[in-house]
């Protein structure tokens, strides 16, 4: 099932979901570990609760300085609760640090391993890659955005041709880095030839976003600066929630049949590489 669709259905189901009740207060020494688009949502979980956000290449560096008694909280983010989060529960309670689970998968191999609690968010059961509902949800858990009205605005989104460009750019202000981030990682997993990169303005400006015009789109996410030579497309969207399912509806609009063979195929091959673990893939 492609994006789009996908968005739509989540939207109408978020309200009416129960959601666990949130175990986390607010304070600047939480920690919140991913990889991937998990790493991106405990980036927002940090903008909302306070700490810090690690992905899954530095998480042991920066813990390795700490004790256990450093910090508020620990909180392991991943929608499957399997794949490298089996890695980083190992490495937390060997450590004996104390940490929660954030997962949408209620039979989560790191499950097991959480020394604090399991909190599991209600999400779809999607295709491989998908995590539409999955942090979605978490975002809509974390943020409690109006799922009604977000719905509202993406059905009179106009839909640019993304297949015209061999490489996107989103950028947007930094408050929606993660957004920007989680919508280039999208493309990358869901449309067929096409490369994509995301950041927040300030940043993305030492990255060279800006400093020739090249054959691309730039998708400008809250952004009212002109890109001169460049063909833009301008999102609007003052809500997390809003401005990703935005986002993803747009590449879901793009999406082929193919695209959705592909991504099966290959991630099936990818997971057997890599050796991840699943009691079921979401």
């Amino acid at each position: 099932m492609a994006l789009d669709k996908l968005v739509l259905m989540a939207l109408e189901a978020m309200d009416s979901w129960e959601y666990p009740k949130m175990g986390i207060r607010q304070d600047p020494w939480n920690v919140f570990i991913g990889s991937g688009n998990a790493y991106n949502t405990g980036c927002l979980f940090s903008r909302k609760l306070g700490g810090i956000a690690l992905d899954t290449s530095t998480y042991i560096q920066f813990l390795s300085g700490h004790g256990k008694g450093d910090f508020n909280s620990i909180n392991l983010i991943s929608a499957s609760g399997g794949k490298d989060a089996v890695d980083v529960a190992k490495f937390l309670k060997e450590k004996d640090f104390g940490f929660n689970l954030i997962t949408v998968n209620s039979e989560a191999p790191a499950r097991e391993l959480a020394t604090g609690e399991t909190f599991v968010i209600p999400a779809f059961s999607e295709p491989p890659t998908s995590n539409v509902s999955t942090y979605g949800s978490m975002l809509h858990w974390l943020f409690r955005e109006d799922a009604r009205s977000i719905k509202e605005a993406i059905l009179r989104l106009e839909i640019p041709d993304l297949r015209r460009h061999k490489n996107i750019i989103f950028l947007s202000s930094d408050s929606h880095a993660p957004v920007a981030r989680m919508a280039a990682t999208k493309v990358m997993e869901s449309l067929e030839g096409v490369s994509a990169s995301g950041d927040g303005f300030t940043h993305g400006m030492h990255r060279g976003f800006l400093m020739q015009p090249r054959e691309r789109l730039v998708f400008s996410i809250n952004l009212g600066m002109p890109f001169e030579g460049e063909e833009t497309y301008r999102l609007q969207e003052s809500s997390y929630l809003g401005a990703l399912f935005s986002a993803y509806y747009i590449i879901g609009k793009n999406q082929t049949p193919r695209d959705l063979e592909n991504i099966e195929a290959r991630y099936r091959k990818q997971s057997q590489a890599l050796g991840w673990k699943f009691n079921r893939i979401v």
